[in-house]
């Protein structure tokens, strides 16, 4: 078949598709399947994606990167900068726990001096409006001594409040709604006894407990219930969780 014609005696089958005096039907070559790509692994970061974890993990390194750097080619220069990259985010870390140590203290100070002397304000205002003098004086409208006009039923009274985790703290939130302050609540799921956190006269409040094992998640139930003159009145919120791992 030197011209690509089918003759005979030249063994094709005519019920192969062929024909005689025409070039013989053969299929084109099929390319072979391309192998499939290979599937990546999933990335594993080497640093734990926990604050509190990531400070010990930094500590490791500058603790022991003096030692082990040389086994494995590094100069003492070397070591010493990478032990100076790890001392700088500690101290950075450390020092917003310290602020944060800072900023709590005087948020208590702030309720604790608040509450004491906004008792004794309501009281003074309550024997102002005893005075003769006071009702045709126009003072409690210029001092706004007065509550909105609205129906309030403090043995009806129910907070509602949100509970989210920002910053490796738990954050206790909802709007007032007639009453001074809140009484917060916490209590470990599983747990019957309430214990009493707070007193907050300016929602939010941020609950900054650790945990109670150390990187052991637990589920935290709160509650919170209305304050009025230094009372707790009303009913109980409803009993919000959230998993708190630090």
């Amino acid at each position: 078949m030197s011209d690509g014609i089918i003759k005979l005696d030249e063994g094709w089958r005519l019920d192969e598709g062929h024909h005689f005096d025409e070039p013989p039907n053969v299929p084109p070559p099929v390319p072979p399947p391309l192998p499939r790509p290979k599937e990546k692994g999933k990335h594993m970061d080497m640093v734990p994606k926990k604050r509190s974890q990531r400070y010990l993990w930094y500590k490791n390194i500058s603790d022991n990167i003096a030692t082990e750097g040389p086994k494995f080619g590094l100069t003492p220069a070397e070591a010493a900068a990478t032990k100076a990259l790890t001392d700088a985010i500690m101290a950075s870390m450390e020092a917003t726990d310290t602020a944060q140590g800072i900023l709590d203290g005087a948020r208590t100070t702030e309720q604790s001096v608040e509450g004491t002397n906004l008792t004794q304000l309501r009281a003074k205002v309550r024997n102002w409006k005893t005075l003769p003098a006071f009702p045709a004086s126009g003072s409690e409208g210029v001092l706004q001594l007065k509550g909105a006009e609205a129906e309030f039923d403090p043995a009806t009274y129910k907070p509602a409040i949100r509970v989210s985790i920002e910053g490796g703290k738990v954050v206790v939130s909802g709007a007032k709604k007639g009453v001074e302050a809140f009484a917060i609540y916490a209590r470990l799921r599983g747990s019957q006894t309430w214990e009493r956190l707070a007193v907050e006269n300016h929602p939010p409040y941020y609950d900054t407990r650790p945990l109670a094992q150390l990187n052991v998640p637990e589920v935290r139930e709160y509650m919170v219930r209305g304050v009025v003159d230094d009372q707790e009145i009303g009913l109980d919120s409803d009993i919000i969780s959230v998993t708190f791992a630090g």
